[in-house]
């Protein structure tokens, strides 16, 4: 009897205590190396079995794991998480970005322990399958971890980037041994660098314009390990991988790759986006912040010197339709358009107006949900009183990840950098020109302004020298352009960095180091007998300052955008079936209409998604029995996409069938998962 007692009670014990299996809760104070994260992962998927899975995509150049842990509730009324519409949440695709790791890491967390407690992410996870993917680049993260430290940023494959038939043979070191790699400034005729003026420590390139000599060559620190005069010009490692995608890549620049997805990463990653195409959604953390700018680095580029002017464009034009015409003649006609004034019109515009190139702005109908998000993220930004110089978010690069999502995959895709070293706060004085006084502002009251003051705000606001105040002035007057409308545009443009007069633009960041980093962000320079070089001095910003800082000055940016990412996630589109309305026509017709709706904020899919051909249509099928038949429409229709906040659309067929029967209807999209509604023809 004590036995079965024994027995009983050791089946309400759970498992885990037996398994030495423990629940995975991380105090995000220090970064994680690349086997701890795969650690964090496995434990999770050991202790959560009903609600994650862990498995690899594929493995890196130096054959470490690409993990992924997939999250999904389970219910028994819901389609599998393979059938449910997905989010993929991506994080350190560079390898350098350490803090997005983390965030990954955070958010995965907050999943995982909310389910069955949190009701909006337990909906969440019932409905929906989360990917997520803390360390797309877990060769290069290892480097975070290695002394001395240096920050390399490219993956494992060999590559003789010298071309003396030598691999990896001369990268840098740590001359000096202080567990750094840095820099080396060495005085040299034909050197460009000088020390800026306000900060012996700032190097910056003479000014020739300006009479200013250049004294210093810089370099990375390290020997000339081949003899061959150059210095570190052939370092371990190859391929940046968030260079290695399709949209827009550079051939013939060694460090984006041989051709497009040409590494292990990368063939791993757009596989795995391949086998999952009900992904909807990708929440990426990395360099690139697109809620801050959208702006693509690279310009589009015609291929050839003489071009056709589509028909849509050639009448407003006053020129002939599919006609051929000198690039540069076509840049003059622009630049005589009053519409255009203020615009610098040179051949990417005209590459991009025409379509010449690959596509390098946000589709026009995606628009509104990208600027939407934009001002969200910037509000919310403000309310956390979160220190972002916004000026200095950096756009999508070329061939990156981002870029393929959007413009190949033609999936919604957001990214962040979390975090950049914050500026100094500027006092604004009374009087002084601000976007929030521009809502507000009346046209005659701008144009009182005067185009001084309107220039200082312009360029106080990091908006391009081209845009001058005369031709803003101008617009308004004739009514083209409105403070209000002006206050919106440049809520919304990247702008450049902004600095006082004569000011370094590394000045705020040696400041911040200075004040922030007890384990010294700033390396002074300092004397060394190089055997090549002779006297050098060795200094420099430590790496990794600017991307990752001590977690403890990053825990409340990982806290605000794992929330605000949620908040994303949480408006997924979702289809649903909302009326179905039966119409009795006589001689055994029916004539049924359904409704379908998008309960999610975000659309079914984006304009580009549909550009592109990437993004599937709702299927709607008609299931008929034996005594039923289509007297007008279609057995199966497609509806190409519903629009977010409830929008409708409806399909309509004329049925032949016995009163009474019943009609089955399903609709279904990868994207979107699957519903079916069943119809009494009466």
């Amino acid at each position: 009897m004590k036995n079965k007692i024994i027995a009983l009670f050791l089946l309400f014990i759970p498992i885990s205590l037996f398994s030495g299996i423990q629940e995975e809760t991380l105090a995000f104070d220090v970064y994680h190396k690349p086997d701890e994260v795969s650690t964090i992962l496995k434990n999770w998927g050991k202790f959560y079995p009903q609600t994650c899975e862990l498995f690899s995509i594929g493995t890196s150049s130096a054959g470490r794991d690409i993990l992924v842990l997939q999250v999904a509730g389970e219910k028994n009324d819901l389609a599998s998480p393979a059938e449910r519409p997905a989010a993929f949440i991506s994080a350190n695709i560079e390898g350098t970005h350490l803090i997005g790791t983390e965030a990954a890491l955070m958010l995965a967390e907050r999943l995982l322990s909310q389910y069955g407690k949190d009701e909006q992410i337990t909906r969440l996870l019932e409905t929906r399958t989360i990917y997520i993917a803390p360390l797309l680049n877990p060769d290069v993260a290892q480097h975070f971890f290695n002394s001395p430290l240096y920050q390399r940023s490219r993956n494992e494959r060999p590559l003789d980037e010298d071309l003396d038939d030598l691999i990896d043979e001369d990268g840098p070191e740590d001359l000096d041994n202080d567990g750094f790699i840095t820099e080396m400034r060495v005085q040299d005729p034909e050197g460009k660098w000088i020390q800026d003026p306000s900060d012996p420590r700032l190097m910056r390139e003479a000014d020739r314009q300006e009479g200013e000599k250049g004294v210093y060559k810089l370099l990375i620190e390290g020997f000339d390990n081949d003899g061959d005069g150059e210095i570190n010009e052939d370092s371990a490692g190859g391929v940046e991988l968030n260079r290695n995608f399709p949209h827009d890549f550079e051939y013939h620049i060694k460090k984006s790759g041989l051709y497009p997805v040409s590494e292990a990463e990368t063939i791993a990653l757009v596989k795995f986006l391949v086998k999952k195409p009900h992904i909807a959604i990708v929440l990426n953390y990395s360099s690139e912040n697109t809620f801050l700018n959208q702006q693509q680095t690279g310009k589009a580029q015609a291929a050839e010197r003489k071009v056709k002017v589509p028909e849509r464009y050639a009448a407003f034009l006053g020129l002939e339709a599919e006609k051929e015409y000198d690039i540069q003649f076509i840049i003059d006609v622009l630049k005589g358009l009053d519409v255009l004034q203020g615009m610098e019109i040179d051949e990417s515009l005209v590459a991009m107006i025409f379509g010449l190139g690959p596509a390098m702005g946000i589709d026009n109908m995606d628009k509104p949900i990208f600027e939407t998000v934009q001002k969200e993220y910037k509000d919310a930004l403000k309310k956390a009183d979160l220190d972002y110089p916004v000026n200095r978010a950096k756009g999508v690069i070329k061939g990156s990840f981002t870029a393929f999502c959007y413009f190949q995959a033609g999936v919604q895709v957001f990214s962040s950098d979390l975090w950049a070293v914050p500026e100094p706060k500027k006092e604004e004085k009374a009087d002084a020109i601000t976007i929030d006084k521009l809502k507000s502002m009346s046209s005659e009251d701008f144009i009182a302004l005067g185009e001084e003051k309107i220039d200082a705000f312009l360029k106080d606001q990091g908006v391009p020298p081209n845009y001058k105040a005369s031709g803003i002035i101008e617009m308004v007057k004739t009514g083209r352009l409105t403070p209000p409308k002006m206050a919106e545009m440049l809520g919304q443009i990247p702008k450049s960095a902004v600095t006082k007069e004569g000011e370094h633009p590394d000045s705020y960041i040696l400041k911040w180091a200075d004040e922030n980093r007890e384990d010294k962000g700033f390396v002074e320079w300092t004397p060394f007998d190089h055997p090549t070089l002779g006297q050098v001095e060795i200094g420099g910003f430590i790496p990794y300052l600017r991307m990752n800082p001590p977690l403890s000055l990053a825990k409340k940016t990982m806290e605000f955008h794992t929330d605000f990412y949620l908040n994303l996630l949480h408006r997924m589109p979702e289809l649903k079936m909302t009326n179905a309305h039966v119409e009795d026509i006589g001689d055994g017709l029916y004539h049924v209409t359904v409704f379908f709706t998008n309960s999610g904020w975000f659309p079914t899919s984006t304009a580009q998604g549909r550009r592109s051909r990437a993004a599937w249509p709702i299927r709607i099928e008609v299931k008929l029995s034996e005594s039923q038949s289509i007297f007008s429409g279609k057995r199966i229709t497609n509806i190409p996409f519903i629009n977010g906040s409830g929008d409708v659309q409806k399909a309509e067929w004329t049925i032949q069938a016995k009163k009474g029967s019943k009609l089955v209807i399903t609709a279904t999209s990868s994207r979107l998962g699957s519903v079916t509604t069943s119809v009494e023809l009466e």
